[in-house]
């Protein structure tokens, strides 16, 4: 890791600290909306939701503006954005607001990702890229693991202080991409031999689905379960720091988030390793029901142990639902259309539009004290994933088979026309 350029080291750094920041504030705004600015619930689930439908627009063209104008000057305004939008957080006192500076953050979040995972790839030789992409993995999951503990001792639920906090963060981040701006200029836009074809519009993904009825059902099924992770930072999140029965649900809740990021880094490789034994949407259903009990779990339990057990499950789901579907795709994309596919897959994410809105709704309609019917039918709700992905699965064995028959057909074809042409002398 020592080879590598210090432009990567220093964005390796900064998704450290970016990352601590977010998770220091984040992941307490639902709490923090409901305590301090006494917002309803329902309204609550839509300022979280805003922040991904937004995202899943801004992420298809932020690293196709980047190609054009190079990657520094994308990162610098998404930046420069993104750490106003923290600032606004902290001034921020009307559901309008905080709907509007919501948007804000998933655009600049959205448009910022892509970017500085573009300019890491331009820094890297391919040998290296493995290496530098896992590194930056594990840079986000340390950094969310110590952000909820951060955030519980600095009052996020309860004060807008470490909102200024984290909009520091990404001012200092700001100067660090300045500095690189300034010491290696070449960076700042990578020289191709050829256009990019990952590049993807909203309207290739939208033409995508409509064609392919296969990955339109698997899409669909993806939406449920990206709305059943969204319940992590908006339901889950209120219930527990509302809800009768709980002692400090907010510090019992940033226990739960640092678990998850810590199950993520220790059970990756183990989980993954037996996954692949299996076809891909045989892991993507077992990751669907392990969601949907951790989920249920979380409405059903007020103690530490047996929550952190149902987010072991949940996050296990995690795993096989958000892994796995990278390899359902890599199998299902013809050759020639791959970027646009895995462009397309961020459609999914519109269910952690729709997920928090829903829960908070749920929340608002039964009352904190009914956990266990709100998690249930959210349970409920991911299992609908399943008809889904079986939905997706019969119809590709079907196109398979299909394409087997009108294969070994051709064949047959050429041995007869094979034949005659023998007989015939030609």
């Amino acid at each position: 890791m020592a080879r590598f350029h210090p432009v990567v080291w220093s964005l390796l750094a900064g998704t450290f600290l970016s990352r601590v920041a977010t998770y220091m504030t984040m992941p307490f705004l639902a709490i923090y909306l409901y305590k301090s600015k006494g917002m309803d619930a329902d309204w609550i689930g839509a300022v979280i939701g805003i922040s991904f439908l937004v995202g899943v627009a801004s992420s298809f063209w932020g690293g196709m503006i980047s190609d054009r104008y190079g990657r520094y000057p994308v990162m610098i305004l998404a930046l420069l954005g993104w750490a106003l939008t923290f600032l606004g957080f902290a001034y921020a006192e009307s559901p309008f607001a905080f709907f509007l500076i919501s948007a804000l953050n998933g655009f600049f979040r959205n448009i910022f990702e892509p970017v500085s995972k573009a300019l890491l790839s331009d820094m890297t030789s391919i040998e290296e890229q493995a290496t530098v992409f896992h590194a930056r993995y594990l840079a986000i999951n340390a950094g969310a693991a110590l952000g909820p503990i951060a955030g519980v001792y600095l009052g996020s639920a309860q004060t807008a202080a470490p909102f200024f906090l984290t909009a520091g963060t990404y001012g200092f981040y700001l100067l660090i991409i300045l500095l690189l701006q300034a010491r290696w200029p070449q960076a700042s836009v990578r020289q191709k031999e050829a256009p990019d074809e990952t590049a993807i519009t909203v309207k290739q993904a939208l033409s995508v689905v409509i064609s392919d009825q296969v990955f339109c059902a698997f899409l669909i099924g993806m939406m449920f379960l990206t709305a059943a992770y969204a319940q992590m930072e908006s339901t889950l999140v209120q219930y527990m720091g509302s809800a009768p029965g709980f002692t400090d649900g907010v510090r019992l809740f940033s226990y739960l988030v640092t678990a998850n990021t810590v199950a993520v880094l220790l059970l990756q490789v183990p989980v993954l390793r037996l996954a692949r034994r299996f076809p891909a949407m045989k892991s993507l259903q077992l990751g669907t029901v392990l969601f949907a009990l951790g989920l249920f779990g979380f409405g059903l339990f007020k103690s530490l142990v047996p929550l952190l057990f149902c987010m072991v499950l949940f996050t296990v789901g995690e795993i096989l639902c958000f892994v796995m579907s990278e390899v359902f795709i890599q199998e299902l994309a013809p050759e020639h259309a791959k970027g646009t596919y895995f462009g397309a897959s961020g459609i999914p994410f519109l269910g952690q539009s729709i997920g928090p809105w829903f829960g908070g709704y749920l929340l608002k309609l039964l009352g904190f004290a009914e956990g266990h019917l709100v998690f249930g039918v959210l349970a409920g709700m991911t299992l609908l994933a399943i008809p889904l992905f079986n939905v997706a699965q019969s119809r590709l064995a079907r196109h398979t088979r299909i394409a087997r028959q009108e294969n070994r057909s051709k064949k047959t074809k050429k041995r007869v026309k094979d034949t005659i042409d023998e007989v015939f002398g030609k």
